[in-house]
């Protein structure tokens, strides 16, 4: 199957992968452009120009400027081990808390990485529990103050115990001394 773009950034531009082109009298020419290179995605939205090389022409030259000068910086992957929770009565004790997604943010390149530091907010959690259920939230800050919020889950599935794995786990934890009378 052939296709033809209106864009044709797409075609000249390494990254553009698309959106949308248009004209109207009142609007002039317009594009609304999206690029992606080294893991960092980029929209430009350019409107009222003259005629549809100069449109191009604007994109490009912000294209340009943003990944000249701009850089994702992950702080951490979408798998990072961020603690560890209790789950009631599970037949693991513990679940191993990641975030749903990577950490990332924005930096210049001409400064240094940014130091981030995360604070991790469960709720109670009992099993069953699935990996992707969201279990809470981890809030990113940098210099102490919040960037975003990203949903949390456990690294794998928790299943339900038992009454004799429940029974068990807790005549266990009873003569370890972990639960006082």
């Amino acid at each position: 199957m052939l296709y033809s773009h209106t864009i044709k950034l797409v075609r000249f531009y390494d990254g553009v992968d698309g959106l949308k082109t248009g004209y109207t009298e009142t609007a002039g020419y317009c594009l609304t452009a999206t690029a992606k290179k080294d893991g960092m995605r980029i929209l430009t939205v350019v409107m009222g120009e003259p005629d549809s090389k100069t449109r191009n022409k604007e994109t490009t030259e912000m294209l340009d400027y943003a990944f000249a000068n701009y850089k994702v910086q992950t702080l951490l992957k979408d798998n990072s081990n961020i603690g560890k929770t209790k789950v009631r009565k599970g037949k693991d004790k513990y679940a191993t808390l990641i975030p749903m997604e990577e950490a990332t943010i924005l930096n210049k390149k001409i400064e240094k990485d940014k130091k981030a530091t995360y604070e991790v907010s469960i709720e109670s959690i009992e099993a069953p529990i699935k990996k992707g259920d969201v279990v809470g939230k981890m809030t990113l800050l940098i210099d102490g103050k919040k960037i975003r919020d990203i949903d949390v889950t456990v690294s794998s599935d928790v299943e339900k115990a038992n009454y004799l794995e429940l029974f068990w786990n807790q005549l266990k934890d009873m003569i370890s001394g972990t639960i006082g009378f």
